[in-house]
């Protein structure tokens, strides 16, 4: 019987004098992981640093808590993806959201901190670990328009009330209790609990504070966190030994731990097709399309297995990428979609030019101005020949039934998106699936070529590569 504190806070100056002891603590109550948690960026080194000490028990995050959202110096996108893909040991964005109930911060910052948050999250495949306080409505609506359903995530130190559990569930997160689920007033909370399915249930001490009963008052620490499972136990009426299985097996699956990771192979970062060297940057999509084949058979192109069980750096793609001499094309496509990381990407082309002549196409989806909310299509000029973007349908209404977008106004932003490339790119063609339902073909074409004025492409339903 193993348990698993989701949320806690170890760097916190209450832990100074004694942390060895409390996760001797811990691991004498089979605690078996821990996740110390980021409230600023400039944390995670220190917290990696306690990761280090703790190998195979503690991980960690990288996010700004909304109380720091006025203070951060840094928050933009390309800041939390840095910290983000620091290390393996951080496993997820945040904690990030709304807390209206102290507005320690402007609410203004708040969103624009969160969005970024979730935009990171999404563009490195990584869940969310949200905080809302008195915001049910705000978080909804953000997480909504950012897409936050096609990273997932957990609510954390949940306090809200059964339509924003409802809700969590619906949009495919977790939802985590704390020492307040012990308390005797809590009843409202306890119904909620008793509601949601196990499966998607996590437990935490957000340590140091909300120390469960019977230590109310006192300084919380991740030993603590059986007594949130017992009082799950006592409210679903089952065991305690099933609590800790599954709350735990939920905790390796959503940040990807031990049995619930998936199984470390050797990675594939270059592989050939034909005349060209394509390159596979990440896992991370903002479109769940019907008819991609990743999402039903898996990521294999061409018998190369895409899967990524991290995010690779510019250096460890151009270490596999090898003697592109040979190569006419440079193709940036893989399992996830490439601009999602765009400063890697940027890097390896800059690097392309420097050492050939090699024509450097990306494959996208046309959606990077809408995940960076800027027009990033003046930094291709020079490095990036080519762009084949997936249009996928003649309007929004098919688009968004096969393409099922993460952002709602994503059809808009692809349009605008082909009508940027076309000043920076020398070469943009437009694509779409022949044989899906509702797809005119013919009208996608007069779209790209008449309307766009990019060139256009017919592919085949079933054919990858």
């Amino acid at each position: 019987m193993f348990f698993a504190d989701s949320h806690a806070h170890l760097n916190f100056s209450d832990f100074a004098k004694d942390l060895d002891a409390t996760i001797e603590r811990s691991q004498e109550d089979k605690v078996r992981f821990i996740n110390t948690i980021s409230t600023k960026l400039e944390e995670v080194d220190d917290l990696l640093k306690i990761c280090a000490r703790y190998p195979g028990i503690i991980y960690t995050s990288a996010g700004i808590h909304p109380h720091n959202a006025d203070k951060a110096d840094d928050y933009s996108l390309e800041a939390i993806m840095a910290q983000g893909t620091k290390s393996d040991k951080v496993v997820a964005i945040g904690e990030t959201g709304f807390d209206f109930h102290y507005d320690f911060s402007s609410r203004e910052r708040q969103e624009l901190v969160f969005r970024n948050h979730v935009r990171a999250a999404v563009a490195l495949d990584l869940p969310l670990i949200i905080h809302t306080r008195e915001a049910d409505e705000k978080t909804k609506q953000v997480m909504e328009e950012e897409g936050a359903k096609s990273c997932g995530g957990v609510i954390h130190c949940f306090t809200g009330d059964q339509s924003l559990a409802q809700w969590a569930l619906d949009q495919g997160f977790y939802i985590s209790f704390s020492g307040i689920l012990t308390f005797k007033n809590a009843t409202s909370l306890h119904q909620i609990a008793a509601n949601t399915p196990l499966e998607r249930l996590l437990i935490e001490t957000d340590a140091p504070y909300l120390a469960p009963v019977p230590f109310r008052g006192k300084r919380n620490e991740p030993a603590y966190v059986i007594k949130i499972a017992e009082k799950i136990a006592a409210l679903k009426n089952i065991s305690l030994q099933e609590v800790a299985k599954v709350t735990t097996q939920n905790y390796q699956k959503l940040f990807r731990i031990g049995s619930g990771a998936t199984e470390t192979k050797a990675e594939v970062l270059a592989y050939p097709i034909g005349k060209g060297l394509y390159i596979n940057l990440t896992k991370g999509c903002t479109l769940h399309c019907g008819f991609c084949p990743k999402w039903e058979s898996g990521p294999v192109v061409h018998d190369y297995d895409l899967t990524l069980n991290h995010t690779p750096k510019a250096e460890e793609v151009l270490r596999a990428m090898g003697d592109f001499s040979g190569y006419e094309e440079i193709v940036f496509c893989g399992f996830g979609e490439p601009t999602l990381r765009l400063e890697v990407l940027l890097q390896i082309a800059t690097e392309v030019k420097k050492r050939g002549n090699q024509r450097v196409r990306i494959n996208t989806d046309g959606l990077a101005n809408r995940v960076y909310q800027q027009d990033i299509t003046p930094r291709f000029k020079g490095l990036i020949d080519a762009l084949s973007i997936s249009l996928n349908a003649h309007n929004e209404a098919v688009y968004n039934q096969h393409c099922q977008p993460a952002f709602p106004d994503s059809y808009a932003a692809l349009l605008d998106f082909i009508r940027c490339a076309k000043r920076q790119v020398p070469d943009v063609t437009a694509t779409a699936v022949d044989g899906l339902e509702g797809v005119d073909i013919a009208a996608c074409q007069h779209l790209a070529e008449e309307v766009l004025g990019v060139k256009f492409r017919r592919r085949f339903l079933n054919r990858v590569g």
